[in-house]
């Protein structure tokens, strides 16, 4: 398996393209699993607006960046929340060989795939894996949330389990926050906490880190190992 780790959808860049091209190739299946979004008192019908063809924010956010590879728009199929029915999403997902779990709220996310029964496929999916910012903490067994714009609060949740010897603070950019929740979960665990910018990637291999950019091990144990690691592959 094969986990691509980022905070923001930076995949048409051309430093990430330079290590992500042999895993996105231009026959590749995508099933994009829409099930981030926030909710609001309108969620439905602006969350359809958002990912409608062929000018949708969203549609246009996800696969414009994937057509640079080479890839068709009927490639990429979209499960679309309370649109899809529960065996849509499954056979969408099995006739796939990478799936795109989009940014957002991880929370609800993971409230939506369990909702749908989605977890056993996923977890038994052994393709490629991509997931900014709310895409990734879901990949791991459990991630943490830091208190920001959306979230009021701190707290602790169960992911899809792909990973599991470290964790993760997307966007990171040096908040107090930030700093102050990384503490908090080092101290609740002890797998150490890395950090991904908005510019950060990071690819694993059967959940071993095999390149890393502007995304390094900043706690473990307890304690402050800030780190910057050069790229690696």
């Amino acid at each position: 398996m094969i986990n691509i780790l980022t905070s923001k959808t930076i995949f048409h860049k051309e430093y990430a393209k330079k290590v992500l091209t042999p895993y996105i190739q231009p026959e590749s299946k995508i099933c994009v699993i829409a099930f981030s979004h926030f909710e609001s008192n309108d969620m439905l019908n602006s969350y359809y607006k958002t990912y409608e063809k062929p000018l949708g924010i969203w549609y246009l956010h996800i696969v414009e960046p994937l057509l640079t590879y080479g890839i068709l728009e009927d490639q990429i199929e979209f499960v679309l929340y309370k649109k899809d029915s529960k065996e849509d999403a499954l056979k969408k997902i099995q006739e796939a060989n990478i799936l795109f779990l989009p940014g957002g709220a991880p929370d609800k996310f993971m409230e939506r795939l369990k909702e749908y029964e989605l977890l056993d496929a996923l977890k038994n999916f052994d393709g490629i894996i991509i997931g900014p910012s709310a895409g990734t903490m879901i990949q791991f067994n459990w991630f943490h949330i830091s208190k920001d714009r959306d979230y009021k609060k701190y707290s602790i949740n169960s992911g899809i389990g792909y990973l599991n010897d470290f964790g993760v603070e997307v966007h990171y950019n040096r908040r107090k926050q930030q700093k102050k929740s990384i503490r908090r979960v080092s101290h609740y665990h002890d797998r150490p906490v890395y950090v991904i910018e908005e510019t950060g990637l990071m690819i694993l291999k059967d959940g071993k880190i095999i390149f890393q950019k502007d995304a390094y091990k900043y706690y473990e144990k307890g304690k402050k190992v800030y780190k910057k690691n050069k790229i690696y592959a």
